[in-house]
């Protein structure tokens, strides 16, 4: 469940009013899912000996099924927004990124009059075959400072899955999107960060993650003592080998977890520190991304087999070694580019736009350029606060990314971020990067700075072969969401679907 506070909670609401989307308010406050989830018996298929032996196993992929008559607050354009254009595209993308091992062959049936706290819904009276089931809900609690919440409420009696999530709205801050498709991306990631939970991330399953015997695992929780304190840890495969493998870190013991923001955040979460950007950290913040970790994560649980081409790039920390995991952030500080000093503004790590250096409470300390919506590339409104707006190009589809400069038509300026279209050509040791500055070509061969004609100050040129294989890189957001093929990093949508990720209808609100 997400957590902010009185003074954040506008800006990380689910509305076209955000400014700042981050870090210090949003958590997720589980513990207020206080039913113990109840075990059902359901019939889930086996899989042939011989094919497990074979190693050929291929399985289905997850069946969902929503159920909105719980939306009982709220207007009808939430209650449209909700059931139309939020949940959809995140149940279709998972539907596209999650195999199930063991599907169910009966299906869910409810004898009780109640579920997840709610009168149980006619389709699970008379019977849901679906491998997954989503009650979707809407509550105004004016008393507590949360945005949007999912748990499970029921587990298979046999593997422990979760087989009956609720997800709720809290309407005092959540809104629909009302036409602006970056608060709608914002929103989806919001419901796409809820629904890892309702799946199993979340310290309240761990312990029930099955070996492909299906017996429990064992020993895959630890408690690591990392700068003076004791941190939760979780090992399973595939995760642990892909975070050594990105950080380069042969002796990583698996997942550092949360330890700030209360029972709800602490343990439930990646370590902000450690997975800035990453979905599945607690918080809001533009430039988010579903990587191969929160899939890796459902894979160890031994129910899932997700589709790791419907992950997004990431690459903070990467190859930066141990010492990026684990140095006090005093040091970390000054000693890694994914980290930063000072509190000047300068491009976040993803490049999509400009923030201010400084920390957040989960970061240990560790200062990043925390982004800020009117810096932000992707949004037309930012150019009202560009200094030299026609140099710039800003917009959902202009292809621009940050670069930082000190460019002013003044004897000096302090740094500060732009939105510069660029070009990248060549191939490895050849690379070189072109950057649009109002018409004006930089040619980036090397890292280092650039004038240009006219203006004091310089624009800093990043590295072109790092800056061409991880901020520029052009890739298909969240794989298209399933409703579109990725064809030259570009989505090409399936009939009835647009937007750079398919996730819009072509009739809705949005277009």
């Amino acid at each position: 469940m997400y957590k902010v506070t009185k003074i954040t909670c506008l800006l990380l609401a689910l509305t076209i009013a955000v400014k700042a989307h981050v870090n210090d308010g949003p958590s997720c406050a589980h513990h207020l899912f206080k039913e113990t989830p109840v075990l059902i018996d359901v019939e889930e298929a086996e899989l042939p000996k011989e094919d497990r032996l074979l190693q050929t196993v291929t399985y289905p992929s997850i069946r969902i099924q929503t159920d909105y008559t719980r939306i009982t607050d709220g207007t009808a354009e939430f209650k449209s927004y909700v059931q139309n254009d939020l949940l959809p595209p995140v149940i279709d993308y998972f539907q596209a990124a999650l195999d199930i091992k063991k599907p169910l062959i009966s299906a869910i049936k409810i004898s009780s009059t109640t579920i997840c706290g709610y009168a149980t819904p006619d389709a699970l009276k008379t019977g849901a075959l679906t491998d997954f089931f989503v009650m979707v809900t809407s509550t105004t609690d004016n008393s507590s400072n949360w945005v949007a919440s999912a748990g499970a409420c029921s587990l298979s009696s046999t593997t422990h899955r979760p087989i009956i999530a609720r997800m709720m709205f809290n309407l005092v801050y959540t809104k629909a999107a009302a036409g602006d498709v970056l608060t709608h991306e914002r929103n989806m990631y919001l419901t796409m960060h809820e629904m890892f939970h309702a799946f199993g991330f979340t310290g309240s399953s761990f312990p029930y993650f099955i070996n492909d015997d299906g017996t429990t695992k064992t020993g895959h929780i630890k408690t690591i003592l990392l700068n003076g304190s004791n941190r939760t840890v979780i090992d399973v495969e595939p995760l642990t080998s892909k975070l050594r493998a990105h950080f380069g870190c042969s002796t990583l013991e698996g997942a550092y977890m949360e330890d700030d923001g209360g029972a709800g955040t602490e343990g439930s979460h990646f370590e902000r520190r450690h997975f800035i950007y990453d979905t599945m950290t607690s918080g809001v913040i533009d430039g988010r991304r579903i990587t191969e970790f929160d899939l890796a994560m459902l894979e160890g649980s031994g129910w899932y087999m997700p589709n790791y081409t419907f992950a997004e790039p990431f690459f903070f920390g990467q190859g930066e070694g141990c010492s990026f995991l684990k140095e006090d952030c005093s040091l970390a500080n000054a000693d890694f580019p994914d980290f930063c000093t000072g509190s000047s503004r300068g491009c976040t790590q993803v490049g999509r736009g400009g923030g201010v250096c400084t920390s957040d409470t989960r970061s240990d300390g560790c200062r990043y350029n925390i982004p800020d919506i009117d810096y932000d590339c992707e949004n037309t409104a930012a150019a009202d606060n560009a200094r030299y707006p026609e140099l710039q190009v800003f917009g959902r589809t202009a292809g621009s990314k940050c670069f930082e400069g000190t460019l002013t038509k003044l004897t000096s300026s302090s740094q500060t971020s732009w939105c510069f279209k660029y070009t990248c050509s060549g191939s490895g040791l050849t690379t070189s990067l072109s950057v649009n500055i109002g018409g004006a070509i930089a040619k980036c061969v090397t890292g280092g700075q650039i004038k240009l004609s006219g203006y004091n100050g310089y624009i800093q040129c990043p590295d072109p072969l790092t800056f061409c294989n991880t901020v520029g890189k052009k890739y298909c957001p969240r794989g298209c969401v399933g409703r579109g093929t990725c064809v030259n990093n570009t989505c090409v949508c399936d009939s009835g679907f647009t937007g750079v990720d398919c996730a819009l209808r072509t009739n809705s609100s949005f277009v």
